[in-house]
């Protein structure tokens, strides 16, 4: 006897939660998929007092956002130490359906040679020309959250699993 069969067992389906405009919230683990899945993603902070918001091209690690960078505002916002925020996104513009996933954390520069041996070895390559991007920036996830953002009839499978 199956264990769907047995009245005593709850179904293996997976519970959905939502929010309080009826979007499916993704569990931790749908967020970091989608997190290690992309390379492009926003980063967002205060600087002198305005909000920024700047693309990066990133790498999921080690429960870690990892991004190079050139001096200026997102170094010293890592060397701060500051609050920073990251963001990415999907969406299919015929069936209106999307994703969010939203990393709260703090960033920090990395500064260990050991470490970043690692991160150069991540494979992450800046996509501009110009000034060299030497410098590693960490984005912890102190906090991670996502949404599903779909139309009841014209829903498509949840990211991150198999339709």
């Amino acid at each position: 006897m199956s264990t769907d069969d047995d009245p005593g067992r709850l179904p293996t389906v997976p519970l959905l939660i939502t929010d309080h405009q009826g979007m499916d919230i993704l569990t931790p683990e749908e967020c970091r998929a989608l997190l290690a899945d992309e390379e492009i993603g926003r980063i967002a902070f205060i600087d002198n007092g305005q909000t920024v918001v700047l693309p990066v091209n990133y790498v999921f690690s080690a429960d870690s956002i990892l991004f190079r960078t050139a001096a200026g505002s997102k170094l010293a916002l890592a060397r701060q130490g500051a609050g920073a925020s990251f963001e990415i996104d999907g969406w299919d513009r015929d069936s209106r359906t999307g994703w969010s996933v939203l990393v709260k954390g703090r960033a920090a520069e990395v500064t260990d040679e050991w470490m970043v041996a690692v991160c150069e070895r991540l494979g992450v390559e800046p996509w501009a020309d110009g000034f060299p991007r030497d410098n590693w920036v960490r984005i912890s996830l102190d906090e991670v959250s996502g949404r599903w953002i779909f139309r009841p009839d014209r829903a498509a499978a949840r990211p991150g699993t198999v339709a």
